[in-house]
Parts: C-alpha cells; structure tokens; sequence
C-alpha cells in the first residue's frame, strides 16, 4: 500500500511540477500539438491539410489517394529559448506521421495511421547547493534531472467514399493510446561518500474519439472541406489507478481551395480546437486554452529536371497552443499567459521512381511566446516520403 501511495503522489507532483521544470513554452502541460499533417500540408502553413489525404485531419481526403499507399515522416525540432539572462538550445526527434491507404474498387477507400497528437519529451537539469556536515556548515554541488519521455498518439481507422471528383465524405475511428516515462534523480559529485538517488514512474493515457470529413468541388477550380472530430474521454492511470480524466479536445476546420491560375494551387484553412477539455490531467491547475489555428499558402510547379517538375511551396500559420505559462513567481498566485505561435513554411516535392514514389520537405521557422519575457524559437524540418506499391 505504502509503494502504490508513494507511486501516486510521486506522479502526481511530477505532474504538478512540470510547468516550472520547463522553460520551453511549448512544452506546457501535456505537451506540444504536432498539427498531424504532412509534410506537403506543412509547406502549405496548413492550408492544405483538409484536401491532402496524407495528412490525418479529415478521413475524406483519403478518397482523392489515386493509388494505394504508404506514408512515413520524420520530423526533428531544433529549439532555442531565451529569457533576460539566458538561453538554452535543445532537439527533439519525432516521428509524427505513419500511414497506410487502400483503395477498395473505385468508390472505396481505407487507411489506418498513427500520428503524434501531442509530444511530451523534455529533460531538465538543475545544479543546486547543499548544505552538509553536522553543523550543516559546509555544502556541496548537486545535480537533479527530471527527464519525461513519452507522447500521447492518435490511432486512426479511416473509410472514405467517392463517386465522383465533386463530392467526398469519410468518417474515422480513434484511439489515444500514449505513455510517459519520467524519471527524477540526483546525481553527488563524489560517489565515494555520497550515493545518489534515483525514482521513476510511468504514467499511461487512454482515450477514444471519431471524426468525420466533407470535400465539395461545385467546379474545376474551387474546392470545399469540412472536417469535424468528437472527443472521448482521455485517462491518466499508474498502473491500475486511475490519476485523472478530461476529454479529448473537440475539433472542427474548414477550408477552401482555388486552382484558377494554371500550375497554381491556393489555400486556405482555419480550425478551432477545445483544449480546455484537457484542463482536468493537470492536477496543479495548468491551465489550458481553447485555441484558433488559421494557415493559408499556396503550392505551384517548379523546376523541372530530368522531365520530372518539381513543386514548390509557401505558406504561413498562426494559432494558440493548448497550455498556458505561468509568469508569475508566487506558486500560490498563478498568472496564465496564452502561448501563441506564428510560423512561417516553405516546401518542396520532388516525384520519383517514375511517380510511383514522392519526397516532400517543409522547413517551418516557428516564433512562440507568451507576452512575457521568455521567447523560443524552433526550426522544424519535416521529411516524408510516399511510397506507392
């Protein structure tokens, strides 16, 4: 009884501890939204996410695949925080998207993904002074780690469905499945005479949603999407107990895409997101916003080499993060910011293999902020690869 309290409460505080471990802003809470798009979408900013269906916002865009497919992106984050005294550089490797699609005769087609909804990984570490000795009168320097690794990912079964390029409709299945291994120890500079200490826990989320997609194309040129998901409910458990519970963030988006000019490809997309429903995981009351998320860009051809043109991209996206940052210094008076992001993409496409494969690379430069004095700035480089069997 006394391990299973001790693995709680430990959990617990890591928890409430978390929002004043990390400096990064976009690492509040229960992570970082990855957005769950492709790497064509990203280059984009976004505005392509609802129309693309490699990216895992609306199950109807699976319809307009061609050919069955299997989608694999790498994605690593180079981030820099600054404060008034100091900065610090980390890199977070991710893997935020893997698919696969099948077409099913000519009006069917299925796909099943997985995806990072949101990105927890962080490790901090802390040099502090101790007081030693019997008259406490000496001190020595220690070093204490927290270390979090772990995601929350979004499992989707999708079916969509078209008989013609004018309208298509999907639906899609989730599942949240995510784990965080989170690891606190405190390391003594002579080992000889101090032994250090070591504690671990692991906390466990489950969670279920469904979702569904609209594409309408009244002509050639103009294009239509609507996508919608509802949110299950999302558990926190170590072991068998369970920690905390909220929802999984409703969401909805609508975009809108032009091919008028010949070559060219215009877009659009603005999306809300009910994050508040997760506000109930955090036991020390980080807060959590309900946020916009608008991006628009546009896609054209470019070079062409050796008979094959490839496509370039440019977009922007601007949108709230879930979690807020506390700038307040007294932990009995919090004062939650919103966090914003501004990002700025380009992108490439490069066909191969006589089009039976695809490369797509975005370069996102992200500014996040919370209206204090703490800024991050991240680079995101994102590699995804198509590969058509």
């Amino acid at each position: 009884m006394i391990k299973t309290s001790f693995a709680i409460a430990f959990a617990l505080g890591l928890i409430a501890e978390r929002s004043g471990a990390q400096g990064a802003l976009s690492l509040q809470g229960l992570g970082y939204p990855t957005g769950q798009m492709s790497a064509r979408a990203e280059g984009t900013g976004g505005g392509l996410a609802d129309f693309d269906p490699l990216s895992l916002v609306s199950p109807a865009a699976l319809a307009s695949v061609g050919s069955a497919a299997v989608y694999f992106q790498y994605s690593p984050e180079f981030r820099k925080v600054t404060t008034s005294t100091a900065s610090a550089n980390t890199t977070t490797a991710r893997f935020p998207v893997v698919e696969g699609v099948l077409p099913m005769g000519e009006s069917w087609t299925l796909a099943l993904s997985s995806s990072t909804f949101l990105d927890r990984s962080f490790e901090t570490n802390l040099a502090r002074h101790m007081p030693v000795g019997d008259e406490l009168t000496d001190t020595i320097t220690i070093t204490e780690r927290n270390k979090v690794l772990g995601a929350i990912n979004d499992v989707r079964l999708a079916l969509a469905w078209s008989r013609t390029q004018a309208f298509r409709v999907g639906v899609g299945l989730h599942v949240f499945p995510g784990s965080n291994r989170i690891t606190f120890s405190q390391d003594f500079p002579d080992t000889s005479i101090f032994t250090g200490t070591i504690q671990t826990g692991r906390i466990s989320y489950a969670g279920f949603g469904t979702s569904v997609g609209l594409d309408f194309r009244p002509s050639h040129v103009l294009g239509f999407a609507l996508a919608g998901r509802l949110g299950g409910t999302l558990r926190a458990e170590s072991g068998d107990t369970v920690l905390a519970s909220g929802r999984i963030p409703d969401h909805y988006s609508a975009s809108v895409i032009y091919e008028g000019l010949s070559g060219a490809v215009f877009s659009a997309r603005v999306a809300h997101d009910s994050w508040s429903s997760l506000a109930p995981l955090s036991s020390d009351g980080v807060k959590a916003f309900d946020g916009w998320d608008t991006g628009f860009g546009v896609e054209m051809g470019g070079p062409r080499l050796a008979s094959r043109v490839f496509m370039v991209r440019a977009g922007a996206r601007f949108r709230t993060l879930p979690f807020g940052f506390n700038a307040s210094s007294d932990p009995l008076a919090p004062d939650w910011k919103e966090v914003s992001e501004k990002s700025f993409m380009l992108g490439l496409g490069v066909p191969l293999s006589r089009d039976r494969a695809a490369f797509d690379l975005a370069l996102q430069r992200a500014s996040r902020s919370a209206g204090t004095s703490i800024k991050e700035r991240g680079f995101i480089f994102s590699f995804g690869l198509r590969v058509s069997p």
